[in-house]
């Protein structure tokens, strides 16, 4: 596989990962130095290799499966119509269906898929497949199912099986970026930095951060939906002439941080794009926001029901913009700031910076 430069360094993608998928316990296991893996697979199977071999020593889940076999002597229901198509009562037995208690469900197939397909892709490397190879022994008898949306649908998390959120994460990841090569059918990896990929990753660590880090006695943090103000008598004024949808779609927002003591609402929009800003129109040299963007954050701003304060943000990775100190437009009534992180930056830092430009929205509100 050719090594890409990827624009996050690995230990800050590894970081991302834990807040996005909400398993931080997992950063202080796992020592992630920034020279210790040259692409995101290698990070993700070596994580994903290590949080099998703690599963494995902390034992798998189980979970009552029902199986229909042919049996001489009655377990658990009968399974009539089975019996009648078999003639089993003709050899003095019956099909019955019963519940098993067997670590042969969903979750544990979907790992036994994600070792084997690791193993079988030479993007890989070999001190990972090692330990893979051994860990897969622990899988014998488990049936082995890819984690398509179908199977991941079937999938249940509670208390007891909580443990297996990381590694369905990645098991799940994987799947999704693996392609086979026609020519000789071995699987290889799309890139794991493209756009589609990581803004979901990008807008749940910021939603996650905030939700860690700041106090809750304080703020809330949450995605709320922000909806539509439809005409009360809609019908009145548009019904003779037109068929009237009270329901134009869903409006969630990424993040909303909301600050009690200040009655303050901030509405963060996260944007995982290569660029920051686009060319004007006939001009080049003329780098400005995205009007969608704008507008977009500016109707949630309009229609959020929060009674307060409200100020919008728009929050991009720095590519080719460092807007580190925040640009404001200063709107009437929605305030909009463009902001962007620096994910190349040190660890400490992009975490003090993502605090700190709260704290300078909330000092900058009070003035007002």
């Amino acid at each position: 596989m050719q090594k890409n430069n990827p624009p996050i360094p690995i230990k800050n993608l590894f970081y991302m990962l834990c807040y996005a998928w909400n398993v931080l316990a997992v950063m202080d296991d796992v020592k992630v130095g920034s020279d210790d893996y040259d692409d995101a697979y290698n990070l993700l199977s070596r994580v994903y290799s290590y949080g099998v071999g703690k599963l494995i020593r902390s034992g798998f889940h189980r979970s009552y499966i029902q199986q229909t076999e042919e049996l001489s002597t009655l377990r658990g229901k009968i399974s009539v119509q089975d019996s009648i198509n078999s003639l089993s009562m003709q050899r003095k037995k019956l099909f019955c269906a019963y519940d098993e208690y067997s670590t042969n469900d969903i979750f544990n197939q979907i790992l036994k898929y994600t070792i084997d397909t690791l193993l079988q892709n030479p993007n890989v490397s070999m001190i990972t497949k090692r330990e893979l190879k051994k860990q897969a022994v622990f899988f014998a008898g488990i049936e082995s199912k890819a984690p398509t949306k179908e199977n991941r649908q079937k999938l249940i998390f509670n208390r007891n099986n909580v443990t297996y959120k990381l590694l369905i994460n990645i098991a799940v990841m994987l799947y999704d970026n693996t392609v086979v090569n026609e020519e000789d059918g071995h699987n290889t990896f799309k890139d794991f930095f493209r756009q589609e990929q990581m803004h979901k990753v990008f807008e749940l660590f910021i939603l996650n951060f905030y939700a860690l880090h700041l106090d809750r006695k304080i703020y809330r943090v949450h995605a709320p939906k922000i909806n539509w103000h439809l005409e009360e008598n809609a019908s009145d004024i548009w019904g003779g002439a037109f068929d009237i949808d009270s329901n134009p779609g869903d409006r969630r927002t990424d993040i909303v941080i909301e600050n009690k003591a200040l009655n303050l609402q901030l509405i963060f929009d996260a944007k995982y794009y290569k660029r920051t800003f686009v060319e004007a129109y006939m001009n080049s040299d003329d780098e400005r926001a995205r009007t969608g963007h704008l507008n977009q954050i500016r109707g949630y701003l309009i229609d959020s029901e929060f009674n307060g304060n409200k100020v919008g943000t728009l929050i991009y990775p720095m590519v080719n913009n460092n807007l580190k100190r925040g640009r404001v437009y200063p709107i009437e009534g929605t305030p909009i700031i463009i902001k962007t992180i620096n994910l190349n930056d040190d660890w400490a830092n992009i975490e003090s910076d993502m605090l700190s430009f709260v704290s300078k929205i909330e000092s900058t509100q009070q003035k007002t």
